[in-house]
């Protein structure tokens, strides 16, 4: 497979802008010394870089800018104090219950809080892994959470309805003999 081949330009495509640049010159919108190349007016031993940038420009620059950004602060924030000035003023006064210092009950410290804690986790645990009455009567009890599951293991939650007992006196004999 051979490669794409490019686009040929034409030289004819330059000949449009030939004759413009020849119609301006004949009507005098370009003079002839335009069209030439232009002289460097420092000549041959002038270079770009003579010396750095001057440094006393720089530092009013960087004043200027440092003052500007000051004088932006101070605005702000002076805008900023009369407007919330003037919000606080237009506030109404606060209530003796909202300025009332809000204190907790007593007692307000625990002497041995990870004490308290491990005391309150310990009688939990007692009264998950013991046996108890719950009410006076003696009528419900409390069992630690592995037996009551070993007791319920493998039955079903809702009890199967119980069976109608057969009286003896009603049930059918069996039938002995011959058809007839």
């Amino acid at each position: 497979m051979s490669p794409p081949e490019a686009p040929r330009r034409s030289s004819l495509a330059l000949v449009p802008a030939i004759l413009a640049g020849l119609i301006l010159r004949r009507t005098g919108a370009v003079p002839p010394s335009a069209a030439a190349a232009p002289q460097d007016p420092h000549g041959d031993d002038w270079d770009y870089e003579r010396s750095d940038a001057e440094a006393g420009k720089t530092a009013w620059v960087m004043l200027g800018l440092a003052g500007a950004v000051i004088v932006t602060i101070g605005a702000v924030l002076a805008l900023n104090h009369l407007v919330l000035g003037r919000q606080r003023a237009a506030l109404p006064p606060l209530t003796a219950q909202q300025t009332a210092a809000i204190r907790p009950p007593p007692p307000n410290l625990q002497a041995d809080p990870y004490g308290d804690i491990d005391a309150k986790e310990a009688d939990e645990a007692g009264r998950l892994a013991g046996y108890a009455y719950l009410d006076a009567d003696r009528t419900r009890a409390r069992i630690p959470v592995d037996r009551a599951m070993a007791l319920t293991a493998g039955r079903p939650f809702d009890p199967e309805p119980a069976a109608p007992a057969r009286d003896s006196a009603v049930s059918p004999q069996p039938r002995t003999g011959t058809a007839p």
